[in-house]
């Protein structure tokens, strides 16, 4: 996962590994809080979008940060687009799952429509 907030540096945040989802039914998953200030917003991704053969791992983690520039005004689509065109652009052995959440209140969460 991925935490930005507009006028500060994306954030990896360190996650414990688990296996894949649906290889176990019984597995079980580690969890992990993490606190999402008003106008924040998370990313979540599956691997397809920053693996590629010959790459390390934290190499393509730490460059999908990098790009990784919302803005306040800046709608979820063009933030989601923004990071998944690079990919579109070469051969990606895996498909490429996105999620994007973003806190636009203060006193909580709304969702948008959008």
């Amino acid at each position: 996962p991925l935490l930005s907030r507009s006028g500060t540096p994306t954030r990896v945040i360190d996650t414990p590994p688990g296996l894949l989802l649906g290889i176990d039914p019984n597995a079980e998953y580690a969890t992990t809080d993490v606190p999402l200030p008003p106008g924040s917003l998370l990313t979540l991704y599956t691997d397809g979008l920053i693996e590629k053969p010959g790459l390390d791992l934290d190499d393509a983690i730490a460059a999908l940060a990098a790009r990784f520039t919302p803005a306040p005004m800046r709608t979820l689509h063009s933030v989601a687009e923004s990071l998944i065109q690079p990919a579109t652009n070469e051969q990606r052995p895996d498909d490429i799952a996105l999620l994007l959440l973003r806190n636009t209140e203060r006193d909580g969460w709304r969702l948008h429509p959008r």
